[in-house]
């Protein structure tokens, strides 16, 4: 009894400090966010910009939304869905609330299968009128107005099907038509039906396989083959000053185009690496909304047409706010608010914005506008909630910049891993330096150089008269000879023959040459490494060198003895070690430059990289035609033959390892199952 009121007491009292300090509740998300990096180009999962919001499947209506295939939201928020399976327009208010259908009357009006729908700032209802095959407007109460079919005109091509599925008019009442399966790109038609042109197709996009019958196949045979045609575009858009966004399917580049009145696109036929791009939204602040049929992902873009982030995803079996069935179309409206239709459940999803997705994304339209002050509020807030991201140190940055902070300019720039705005403020860090210190410096240098020359003549004697070690006499005698193979390759390579080296010079060589790699990869300037080092792979850094180095070896000797080359493995080994001196001398100023030059003068530290290598290339080439006693021609032979081999070599030890792996893992499975029934 006593053990019961115990018990009772403890739950009472665990009752009262749930109910004091209730745990924070909320809803998971079933999709993830993404935010892609674009200086470092990684993909960093986020908290969500958007979270599902209301679901609208038209149940307040007289018959539930069938097969919706498009959204458009007008100024004052109404939501107009082209509800294709029940041939009409159905006009919702901000809630969902059903307000008015359209088309679906008796008579001229009545529409057939409308997929495509689009409302002017007079309130003039378009209607790509699929199934009718024509271009229906109705009065902003739904009155039937006119209707528009095929031109009739000899610039339009023969058996041109005119099957509009989308619509969109500027403020002129010019109609710009997704017509289905055109190539041709966006049918234009004036206010009164007159056709004026194609507008805005896009280019033919010619495959490797196609290239490759253009130089194999006559011209007799390629008359023969199917014509390669532009992609169609899917789906048109109209933003607030005029321009014309499109949607295109299907395409490896120019998925997205943002077109003027004159047809160029602002994106210049940038890819998006979205495949299977549906529609897309555009909202105020020239930020792009597009919807991937295949993945069910949102993607947002800037008004530069840069991706942001994206969310959302797909799922055939399963009803769940916030994943798709079959998307087919997006939209926006002044709160920010995000809808989409689904053909598949027969609904609309609205997505709202998290109080972090409205922090982030006002800072990017800030900063993409040139708001930089008001920004910093946003990034702070960004930046408290997501030290991950990058953009907000950015962002900084350039307020910074422009405010002539450029200490912590570099500091911001150099936290977001960009190296242009780096740049651009170590040049301004740099300039001041130079106007300050520079004749100083240039003293000590010049001071510092003689006094350097004084002490070498005056210590040549002394050096001269001391007596040294024989191991050390040595030791630096082959020290020279390396510095003088680097300068005089043939002669210094023919003192190697018949000469055994010390260990002690070739492991140094080595250790050295691991350390200068070290260094090239920790002490290069920012804009040749920006990005985290401490996530480099150092092992991997240093097979990069040492593979190929070791690998070289060994082939070259193996080459050469089977033709005939005269030179031992030990010789080869010297002489391979000898020839990377140049990389050891000269990468250390080029390091040293490269923490001193900006972005536009990177040519100069590019240029100098590019004659190191030549230079080995050149050791290497000079020192296996004179160890091996090789003339010019057979000498090239050796080398091709060699780095044959070389891969011949990787691709065995390939092979071996995984074979090695799975060997191991088979006696692991082998010796686990033993354990356990055993």
């Amino acid at each position: 009894m006593r053990g019961q009121r115990i018990i009772a007491a403890v739950l009472t009292a665990w009752l009262i400090l749930i109910m004091l300090f209730p745990a924070p509740a909320y809803a998971k998300v079933p999709y993830q966010t993404w935010f892609l990096d674009h200086e470092t180009n990684r993909v960093i999962r986020i908290q969500p910009l958007y979270v599902p919001g209301p679901v609208i499947s038209g149940s307040s209506l007289d018959m539930p939304l069938s097969d919706p295939r498009d959204l458009y939201i007008a100024a004052n928020d109404h939501v107009f869905v082209a509800d294709t399976g029940n041939n009409r327009i159905v006009e919702l208010d901000r809630e969902g609330n059903f307000l008015q259908t359209v088309g679906d009357m008796e008579g001229e009006g009545a529409l057939n299968g409308p997929e495509g729908v689009f409302v002017s700032e007079a309130g003039l209802i378009y209607v790509a009128d699929t199934g009718n095959r024509r271009i229906a407007i109705y009065d902003t109460d739904g009155a039937f107005r006119e209707a528009f079919y095929k031109p009739e005109t000899h610039l339009i091509p023969e058996g041109y099907f005119f099957v509009p599925k989308k619509i969109a008019a500027d403020r002129r009442g010019v109609m710009y038509i997704v017509v289905k399966d055109s190539y041709q790109g966006l049918m234009r038609l004036d206010k009164s039906g007159v056709f004026t042109g194609f507008f805005g197709s896009n280019k033919t996009q010619i495959d490797l396989l196609t290239r490759l019958k253009r130089l194999v196949l006559n011209k007799q045979q390629l008359q023969k083959e199917i014509a390669k045609r532009p992609g169609s575009i899917e789906n048109v858009a109209l933003d607030k000053r005029g321009f014309l966004i499109t949607t295109s399917s299907g395409l490896y580049e120019g998925q997205i185009k943002k077109l003027n009145a004159g047809g160029m696109d602002a994106f210049l036929n940038k890819p998006f690496k979205e495949y299977k791009l549906v529609d897309t939204a555009i909202d105020a602040g020239g930020f792009l909304y597009g919807l991937n049929m295949e993945l069910g992902e949102i993607s947002i873009y800037d008004p530069f047409g840069n991706v942001l982030a994206y969310f959302g995803g797909v799922d055939k079996a399963a009803q769940q706010a916030g994943i798709f069935n079959y998307p087919t179309s997006v939209a926006i409206n002044s709160q920010k608010e995000i809808w989409v239709a689904d053909s598949s459940l027969n609904l609309l999803q609205v997505f709202t914005r998290t109080e972090f997705g409205a922090s982030f994304l006002t800072a990017v339209e800030l900063y993409t506008d040139g708001s930089y002050e008001e920004s910093i509020p946003y990034w702070d807030a960004v930046m408290e909630q997501n030290g991950m991201m990058n953009l907000p140190y950015k962002g900084l940055g350039e307020i910074a910049l422009t405010e002539k902070r450029y200490e912590a300019a570099l500091q911001h720039f150099e936290d977001a891993y960009d190296a242009e705005g780096y740049s651009e403020a170590y040049w301004n860090i740099r300039y001041a330096w130079i106007q300050a210190h520079l004749p100083v410096w240039l003293l000590g240098l010049v001071t510092g150089a003689i006094l350097i020359r004084w002490l070498v003549i005056r210590s040549k004697p002394v050096m001269a008269a001391r007596s040294w070690h024989p191991y050390i006499v040595r030791i630096g005698m082959e020290a020279r000879d390396a510095l003088y193979a680097m300068f005089h390759p043939y002669e210094g390579f023919y003192r190697l023959k018949e000469r055994k080296i010390t260990i002690g010079i070739l492991l140094g060589i080595a250790a050295a040459a691991i350390a200068i790699r070290l260094l090239s990869i920790y002490g290069m300037g920012f804009i040749f490494h920006p990005y985290d080092l401490g996530k480099v792979n150092l092992a991997m850094e240093l097979a990069v060198l040492l593979v190929p180095w070791a690998t070289w070896i060994v082939a070259n000797y193996l080459v050469s003895t089977i033709k005939g080359g005269e030179g031992r493995f030990r010789e080869v080994l010297q002489a391979s070690m000898y020839a990377m001196v140049p990389y050891i001398v000269l990468m250390l100023p080029v390091i040293a430059i490269s923490n001193l030059v900006v972005l536009e003068e990177r040519v100069i530290v590019d240029a100098t990289m590019s004659i190191v290598w030549i230079w080995i290339s050149v050791q290497f080439f000079v020192m296996t035609q004179v160890i091996h006693n090789f003339d010019f021609m057979e000498t090239l032979k050796n080398i091709a033959i060699t780095i044959f081999t070389i891969c011949v070599i990787w691709i065995f030890l390939v092979i071996m390892s995984g074979l090695t792996y799975n060997l191991f893992d088979f006696l692991k499975q082998i010796f686990r199952e033993v354990a356990i029934y055993v």
